[in-house]
C-alpha cells in the first residue's frame, strides 16, 4: 500500500502546530529551498501537501469535491473563478517578490500568461504556472460572498532545466481520497508524446489533454486505488506505446535512470542501463 496520500498527523495536533507543520512541508517541495507563499493558512482549510523528489501530492478536504469540476488548460480556457484563482496566485507571488522575502535565485516572475493548468474541485482550485525558470502553484478555497480566498502555494525552479524523465513528467497530483478516489493529475511531456492516457488499471482509461509540452487530466467516479496498479502511458504519433509508469511513483523511485547531455544521471537511480532525459519544448 502506497501510503503518499494518507491523513496528515497535524489532525490531531493543535492549530497553531498544525500551521507550522503545513508550512514546513510546503517548504519543502523539491528539497530546493523554493519561496513559500501562505495568506490565511488556516488549519481546517488547509490541504496536504506531500512532497518527494519535486513532485507533490494533494488531497482536496472535500472527499466528495462538490459539484462543478473544471480542468482549463491555459488562460484562454478559464471560468470566473479560476480567472479570480490564477489572479489571486500572480498577486501573492508579486507581493513576496517585491517584499524581498524570496532568495533572488528562487524568483520566478509570474503573469496570468504564464498560466498551464487550472483545476476546480467545488470550492477549491489548484493553478500551475510554467515559464522557462520553474513551475509554481497556489491551492486555495475559492472566495465566497463576503469573504477572502485563503490558501498558499510554492514555487520551484527546474531542477534539470528541460531535461525530462523519459516522455513524461508528473508534477503535481490531486486526490479526494487518502487512497486514490478521483485523481487530477499535471506535468510536462516532451515532443515524442502525441497522446497520454491515465490507465486505471481495471479496464478503464482517462484520456489526457495535451497543450503546448503540458498536459492535464482528471478523472470522475473513477475509485482508483494504488493496489489496482493505475499507469500513466504514452504514445508518440504512430501509435506505439513509448512509456508506462505507475501514477503514484514519486521520480525517485523509478524503476529506470535518466541522463543528461552529460552522461550525468539526473533523475532516478543510477543502474546499469540509463536512458537518455527528454527534452521539453513549449
Amino acid at each position: 500500500m502506497n501510503d503518499i496520500l494518507d491523513l496528515p498527523a497535524e489532525r490531531d495536533l493543535p492549530p497553531v502546530a498544525a500551521r507550522t507543520m503545513h508550512a514546513h512541508l510546503l517548504r519543502m517541495v523539491g528539497g530546493r529551498r523554493p519561496r513559500t507563499v501562505r495568506v490565511r493558512l488556516a488549519a481546517a482549510a488547509a490541504v496536504l501537501l506531500v512532497v518527494t523528489s519535486a513532485v507533490a501530492a494533494i488531497r482536496w478536504n472535500r472527499p466528495d469535491g462538490g459539484d462543478l469540476q473544471i480542468l482549463a488548460m491555459g488562460a484562454g480556457e478559464l471560468s470566473p473563478s479560476l480567472r479570480e484563482a490564477a489572479d489571486q496566485c500572480v498577486n501573492w507571488n508579486s507581493r513576496e517578490v517585491a517584499a524581498g522575502r524570496a532568495a533572488a535565485e528562487q524568483r520566478i516572475p509570474l503573469s496570468v500568461t504564464d498560466l498551464a493548468v487550472a483545476i476546480e474541485r467545488g470550492d477549491r482550485a489548484l493553478v500551475v504556472f510554467m515559464n522557462a525558470a520553474g513551475y509554481a502553484t497556489c491551492d486555495m478555497r475559492l472566495a465566497g460572498p463576503g469573504q477572502e480566498a485563503n490558501g498558499g502555494g510554492a514555487t520551484n525552479r527546474w531542477p534539470h532545466g528541460d531535461w525530462l524523465p523519459g516522455p513524461v513528467q508528473r508534477l503535481l497530483l490531486t486526490s479526494t481520497e487518502p487512497g486514490g478516489g478521483d485523481v487530477s493529475v499535471s506535468g510536462r511531456v516532451s515532443g515524442r508524446v502525441d497522446r497520454l492516457l491515465l490507465d486505471h488499471g481495471d479496464g478503464r482509461t482517462t484520456l489526457a489533454r495535451l497543450s503546448a509540452g503540458v498536459f492535464g487530466l482528471m478523472t470522475t467516479g473513477a475509485g482508483l486505488t494504488a493496489e489496482s496498479g493505475p499507469e500513466l502511458v504514452s504514445y508518440d504519433g504512430g501509435g506505439a506505446e513509448i512509456d508506462r509508469r505507475p501514477l503514484f511513483q514519486p521520480e525517485d523511485q523509478l524503476d529506470r535512470c535518466y541522463t543528461g547531455p552529460d552522461g550525468a544521471v539526473i533523475y532516478g537511480r543510477p543502474g546499469p542501463s540509463c536512458l537518455p532525459a527528454e527534452q521539453w519544448q513549449r
